[in-house]
């Protein structure tokens, strides 16, 4: 098989699977009146690089590494809710997109995690980079475990005179 057939072998498996053949990582879900100090606590002890902050059940914001990593390099206060320190309003996506579709949305936004949400709205849990590429390795198992190392690809003697 080509390069160029398992690209679009890769594209047309990428359009055709949905987010729900993917097994989801289930996130904390905060309230925005937490605390940022709690809030940081609950992810170490759980060793999540994200936390889902809902009200009533609705997604309203996200607070990643990077947003932990901002507050505290600003100094922010343990108390502050994270409400004010959070990703409002994040990009998600739902169950039925493809994973092209989050791909797509994770590679134009920058994101290494997506929040998803189920039919009635509510999250349903996590995509994140390990997740998809975790997908494509189960299904191109044969390319990835054969495929070589870059140090030997890599000439480590000249050729030639």
């Amino acid at each position: 098989m080509t390069e160029r057939s398992e690209g679009i072998q890769l594209r047309a498996l990428l359009q055709s699977a949905h987010v729900e053949q993917l097994t989801l990582k289930v996130r904390q879900q905060l309230a925005p009146s937490d605390t940022f100090g709690s809030a940081v606590a609950e992810m170490r002890e759980h060793s999540h690089g994200c936390a889902l902050i809902c009200d009533e059940g609705q997604l309203v914001g996200i607070l990643t590494e990077r947003d932990i990593l901002h507050s505290l390099h600003s100094g922010v206060d343990h108390e502050t809710p994270v409400s004010s320190l959070m990703t409002q309003n994040p990009t998600t996506v739902t169950n039925h997109d493809t994973l092209f579709h989050a791909i797509a949305l994770m590679d134009s936004g920058g994101y290494r995690r997506l929040p998803v949400l189920g039919d009635d709205g509510r999250p349903d849990g996590i995509v994140d980079v390990k997740t998809i590429t975790g997908f494509l390795v189960e299904h191109y198992a044969a390319t990835v475990h054969n495929q070589a190392s870059q140090a030997q690809l890599t000439a480590k003697n000249r050729e030639g005179a």
